[in-house]
């Protein structure tokens, strides 16, 4: 049996096996753009992904990593660009035709 979802968002696969992270989702378990990620299956079959080396991360050390993106996101908040400008950097591409 799967393990209950705190949090549930629907998304679809690209051809390319490609999944968008919803961004709620990302701040939660602490990905950071253009930082590697750890995928793999749990002992339950179910896909995971998680920023690379969270495993070994201190509750402490997580903390301070997280406080740390947040206040660069004070810094540069993202609210005062364009959408489309915020979209290309939260997917990391190009923009479509």
């Amino acid at each position: 049996m799967n393990a209950p979802l705190d949090k549930r968002t629907r998304t679809n696969m690209t051809s390319k096996g490609q999944v968008l992270i919803p961004k709620d989702v990302r701040d939660l378990i602490g990905l950071v753009p253009g930082q590697p990620v750890e995928v793999g299956i749990n002992d339950r079959g179910e896909a995971v992904v998680v920023p690379q080396g969270a495993a070994s991360e201190t509750p402490e050390q997580r903390r301070r990593r997280l406080l740390g993106v947040l206040a660069e996101m004070r810094r540069d908040p993202l609210f005062d660009r364009p959408s489309a400008e915020i979209m290309r950097e939260l997917r990391g591409d190009d923009p479509l035709p």
